[in-house]
């Protein structure tokens, strides 16, 4: 299995698209637990299948290949699970090629499916981010959105022509909380350097 993180560099051209984040103000507790050991256990299990399965011990180097052989003997919501987790690694390839061959068509493609498996597979999503990312997917300019962090609330992150940020902004701000009744906060954002250690 390749475990390597690999650092992409980033160019300041103006052609390049920029990263909108939006707050949907709704939040969740996990001060339970929540969900979130429920997905784990749930993709442990689908591990011990394809373990015994196709001989794979971890979804990290399974294949979507590996996961149908293994359908018959998976609940079908592990099964869903283990398919976005599997799918999800293979859009995060995609688009690390997408994003050096500055491809952001295809970039923007890979979060609207990655959206939709969280959504629909993973099942991580909530109406208020669903509609965020709908206000975002189909706005001009925008390439992909979708939801970041953990899920059942929290941001969506959006891929947008430049020259479209003060009215993608204005767009999703009005329009939700038109649907909701809620107040989201939407920003523009670009990635910067790590924690590190500074010498003043």
């Amino acid at each position: 299995s390749n475990n390597n993180n690999n650092i992409l560099p980033l160019s300041s051209s103006s052609k390049q698209p920029v990263i909108v984040v939006c707050n949907s103000n709704v939040t969740h507790s996990t001060a339970d637990g929540g969900e979130y050991p429920i997905r784990v256990a749930q993709c442990k299990t689908a591990e011990s299948v394809l373990l015994s399965g196709v001989g794979k011990s971890s979804l990290r180097d399974a294949t979507l290949q590996d996961v149908n052989e293994c359908k018959d003997q998976l609940d079908p919501i592990v099964y869903k699970r283990a398919r976005h987790v599997v799918t999800e690694n293979s859009r995060v390839q995609a688009a690390k090629i997408a994003f050096e061959s500055g491809d952001w068509k295809q970039m923007g493609s890979l979060m609207n499916a990655s959206h939709t498996s969280m959504k629909e597979d993973y099942e991580v999503s909530c109406e208020e981010i669903d509609i965020l990312v709908e206000l975002a997917q189909t706005h001009p300019g925008v390439y992909g959105s979708r939801l970041t962090g953990g899920g059942f609330g929290g941001c969506t992150v959006t891929l947008v022509d430049p020259n479209e940020v003060d009215n993608l902004i204005a767009h999703m701000t009005h329009k939700y909380t038109i649907a909701t009744g809620k107040s989201c906060f939407a920003f523009q954002t670009s990635p910067q350097a790590g924690a590190r250690s500074l010498i003043v």
